[in-house]
């Protein structure tokens, strides 16, 4: 079942502000992490439809993937620490998800890779305190293509001129 847990925050911005702050995520934590990954690879998808050429698009879609595949390690983590069966939210059941098509600009991007950058080192931070070798793995690999996500978009960036 995918439900947002009860504690959860109710905006997207309150929950990556309070996501920012875990050191040890638990099961909630990471389930909130889940519709927080779902988030960004709508919201990529979206900038992708909006972007101003094929090379911007392309980026813009591969951090959209990712995303999603954060999304589906998340649920494979909480698996392997509760045993808990979690799925993915579909765009209609993610509360937190909006729409995200606008010009993509500089500004924008400039803050994708500084958002990104802090994804990599918090999935790093859990991957040391989680307290669960497989687990362990899974966020670090999430934690590399969140550094890729970013280069990526800093890639993007002379690319729109």
């Amino acid at each position: 079942m995918t439900e947002l847990p009860i504690s959860a925050p109710i905006s997207a911005g309150e929950a990556f502000t309070y996501i920012d702050s875990v050191r040890k995520p638990t099961i909630d934590d990471l389930k909130l992490m889940v519709f927080l990954e779902a988030y960004g690879f709508h919201a990529y998808n979206d900038l992708a439809a909006c972007a101003p050429n094929d090379k911007v698009r392309r980026l813009l879609e591969a951090n959209a993937q990712e995303e999603f595949a954060h999304a589906q390690r998340l649920v494979e983590v909480i698996r392997l620490m509760s045993g808990e069966d979690f799925a993915v939210p579909p765009r209609a059941g993610n509360p937190y998800v909006a729409d995200w098509r606008r010009e993509v600009t500089r500004e924008l991007l400039e803050n994708r890779v500084q958002s990104e950058a802090k994804g990599g080192a918090l999935y790093s931070l859990w991957a040391e305190n989680i307290g669960h070798e497989k687990a362990a793995e899974l966020l670090l690999l999430s934690a590399s293509e969140e550094e890729s996500h970013a280069a990526r978009m800093a890639q993007a960036i002379p690319l729109l001129e």
